[in-house]
């Protein structure tokens, strides 16, 4: 059997919600990760979906996608038997996890200062709303309001809409890859020098990434960005650029964009297929022969051939609606690609669970539950490692693991 990445490195967590995917990114490195819950199990456990609709604390679909590859220990941090075992057991590791509010371990025996100071080779990482010290500190936190704080809500939808929140957890996935990033930094100097560390991760400062040039433009230019929806920084609709529909689903189209092939290749499909309606005809032929990016920019730039051109623009993305809207969304995307346009599909989770590349390159790994008599795909790994490959472990069932993991300490 190959080897694993992390072969050897102990993890014991105390995460939930924020921290529970940096441990799975270890665990599936081969790391032995220790999921230390409390009786009953932890908020992720009791978040539906649930597999086959059956509710309970061994079927959520969200724990079991951020939780692969560990073991799972019951200790109830709040009694005296609970924070001696867990302080047992966390000594034995080389790294330590938590998501708790900024001194919530500390108070039971199991903060940084107390474990760092009898185990000084010990990293220690803290994956937190708003970081471990600070006016807001202690500031209640769930991912919506790390979304909020960190600005992305302000940029995502429409400009007429609210701000809106994006799905999936994003703010704590992003604190969570942070935290595994920061953890493994801190476990290489360890190594090499012996000495731990307090590895300290804000969800806020995670997520505030995301807002790519934001922060940038105010401290600039003193301008904020603002919502812009599909049409991006232009406030037009422009031909080839922007979310399509097709015949069976969407697309999306930025053949203006400076890679790929430019807009004159998009009219000789459309010619092809009898599509082109009138796109060779003045005033459109000219037009369509220069369009891309830089000259849309160009032409905005100037109000008075900016209102000559806009209502050929708007009749010329008419055209290429009409045209997409009779494909489907994989043809439109796979030809388009063919053709070297950049053309994406707006992958639903079925697209993605038939989608050619990734069962061509083997990514979804299959899962056996013994206990469920079932055999369950999951994600694969965000990375290939070609000589130590990350594999893929059932979540485990809450407290599987505790008499096995407590009789290691004895």
């Amino acid at each position: 059997m190959t080897d694993l990445a992390l072969d050897g490195v102990r993890v014991v967590e105390f995460c939930d919600e924020i921290g529970s995917y940096c441990g799975k990114l270890l665990a599936d490195l081969g790391a032995d990760v220790i999921k230390v819950e409390p009786p009953g199990g932890g908020w992720q456990r009791h978040t539906p979906p649930y597999f086959r609709d059956e509710e309970g604390v061994d079927t959520s679909l969200q724990f079991w996608v951020h939780n692969t590859s560990k073991r799972s220990v019951v200790l109830d941090l709040e009694t005296d038997e609970g924070r001696s075992l867990a302080r047992r057991l966390a000594l034995t590791a080389h790294i330590v996890l938590e998501d708790f509010p900024p001194g919530y371990l500390a108070t039971r025996g199991l903060g940084y200062e107390e474990l760092h100071a009898e185990k000084p080779s010990l990293v220690y990482t803290s994956i937190t709303g708003f970081g471990q010290f600070g006016p807001h500190a202690q500031y209640a936190y769930s991912d919506i309001v790390g979304q909020a704080m960190g600005g992305v809500m302000t940029l995502a939808g429409e400009p007429e809409d609210p701000p809106n929140m994006i799905v999936g957890n994003q703010a704590n996935i992003c604190a969570s890859i942070d935290a595994a990033q920061g953890t493994l930094l801190a476990l290489l100097y360890a190594e090499r020098t012996g000495k731990g560390q307090h590895v300290d991760v804000s969800a806020q400062e995670a997520i505030s990434m995301a807002q790519e040039t934001a922060m940038q433009t105010w401290d600039l230019q003193k301008r904020n960005r603002v919502r812009t929806g599909e049409k991006g920084m232009i406030p037009v609709s422009l031909p080839g650029w922007g979310v399509y529909k097709a015949k069976d689903g969407w697309v999306q189209l930025m053949v203006l964009a400076p890679a790929g092939k430019d807009f004159p290749a998009l009219v000789d499909w459309m010619r092809e297929r009898g599509m082109a309606a009138d796109l060779d005809q003045e005033p459109y032929a000219s037009l369509c022969s220069q369009l891309s990016m830089p000259f849309v920019t160009q032409v905005m730039m100037n109000p008075e051939s900016a209102m000559s051109v806009i209502p050929h623009l708007v009749h010329i993305n008419e055209v290429v609606k009409a045209f997409i809207a009779t494909l489907g969304a994989v043809e439109a995307y796979e030809e388009g690609q063919r053709r070297q346009l950049l053309v994406g599909l707006v992958s639903t989770p079925k697209d993605l669970a038939e989608n050619r590349q990734l069962r061509a390159r083997n990514w979804y790994r299959s899962v056996e539950f013994p206990d469920l008599g079932a055999v369950v795909e999951f994600p694969g790994p965000p990375y290939r490692l070609s000589e130590t490959p990350a594999r893929i472990g059932r979540p485990p069932r809450l407290g599987e693991h505790t008499e096995e993991v407590l009789a290691e300490l004895r």
